[in-house]
């Protein structure tokens, strides 16, 4: 890649600092995008995923990245938007990879805060953790791990609850129909939370495990070929894997009335215009940003050491911050992901604003 190339899409996406990170010893390749700090230091899931080469690796940390600055801005958090995207396999993660790169952030001086995301979990976090402090790890009162994938999943049923009461007028999801793509740690948690509610579920994964492993808890669960999914007639489409599923091509398949889901960036390059193409077909698309901030909307008021019912109880918020934004789509007459890009602008520019003030 040109080296002009990296300047200019820093540009487009309006970044502050993009790190290129490489140990020979361990085959670490990666890059820390930040993207915004007006509101606190950079918090972003690190991720691993085999790309096909370094441009791609780059355009999906930069998209990631500012759509984390959104995700903080519109949770009420106290972070900036930035992501850590490592170039491999999931089975390239030892001990000495997670550690090389926990000395990376470290060496960052707490501009970069790390937690979990696709392909890693707190297991990883917490042997990234034994080189650096700045890692995102969600503690009860008593000191012990809550696994942010449950809170992450908490929140997202939350505001599949809000986008149904703003469809259909109704909270509940008994009896609706999901298709859920990815099963991992995010989506069988969402699974979990949409059966004790009576709706009815159809599930694909590219890991044949993880479907077993719900199929044998949940023998009612349907589970269909990845490429089968965008096909099926549903209520709710919920991307909880990769990011860029919702594409031109895609949407000439679904046979949904609602996108919901846990997925990053799950329209192709973040594109508006698909956002507006899904709202032209009657679809109503949930910014991914703003339903998937479960684990952000705790962290905004973890002041205090809280106990595990009141994290959960703060997630819940992501349900009125749903509604918040289709309320503000209904008075501008725009799309929900405008809306929230909106709302999300606004509170860094006043934040922006106050912090000219010195503080004695």
């Amino acid at each position: 890649m040109k080296k002009e190339n990296v300047f200019e899409h820093m540009e487009e996406f309006e970044h502050e600092e993009v790190l290129f990170l490489s140990d020979k010893d361990t085959h670490l390749r990666a890059i820390i995008a930040i993207h915004d700090t007006t509101l606190g230091p950079a918090l972003g899931g690190v991720r691993i995923w085999p790309y096909k080469d370094e441009k791609t690796v780059l355009l999906e940390a930069l998209r990631l990245s500012r759509s984390m600055t959104y995700m903080g801005a519109i949770s009420g958090a106290d972070f900036g938007g930035a992501k850590a995207v490592l170039w491999g396999e999931r089975q390239d993660k030892n001990e000495a990879y997670l550690r090389a790169f926990g000395r990376f952030i470290h060496g960052l001086g707490g501009r970069f805060i790390a937690y979990a995301g696709l392909g890693t979990d707190e297991f990883d976090m917490g042997q990234i953790a034994r080189e650096t402090e700045y890692v995102l790890v969600t503690r009860d009162e008593n000191g012990k791990v809550l696994d942010s994938a449950k809170l992450a999943a908490y929140g997202l049923y939350w505001g599949m609850k809000a986008c149904n009461n703003c469809l259909f007028g109704i909270d509940s999801l008994k009896n609706k129909v999901f298709a859920i793509q990815g099963v991992g740690e995010v989506g069988s948690q969402l699974v979990e939370y949409l059966i004790k509610e009576g709706a009815h579920l159809v599930i694909t994964d590219i890991n044949y495990d993880a479907i077993k492993k719900i199929q044998d808890n949940y023998p009612e669960v349907e589970a269909v070929k990845p490429r089968e999914i965008y096909g099926i007639k549903c209520d709710f489409f919920s991307p909880c894997a990769i990011s860029g599923v919702i594409t031109e091509k895609t949407i000439e398949k679904l046979k949904c009335k609602i996108i919901a889901g846990s997925a990053d960036c799950m329209l192709k390059d973040c594109s508006v215009e698909l956002a507006e193409e899904l709202h032209k077909r009657g679809i109503l698309f949930a910014p991914d940003f703003a339903i998937g901030g479960g684990e952000l909307v705790v962290a905004a008021v973890q002041s205090v050491a809280m106990s595990k019912s009141s994290m959960f109880e703060s997630a819940r918020r992501i349900y009125n911050i749903m509604g918040m934004i289709f309320e503000l789509a209904k008075k501008e007459k725009t799309i929900p992901f405008k809306a929230a890009i909106k709302i999300a602008n606004e509170r860094i520019e006043k934040i922006a604003k106050i912090k000219r003030i010195q503080r004695h």
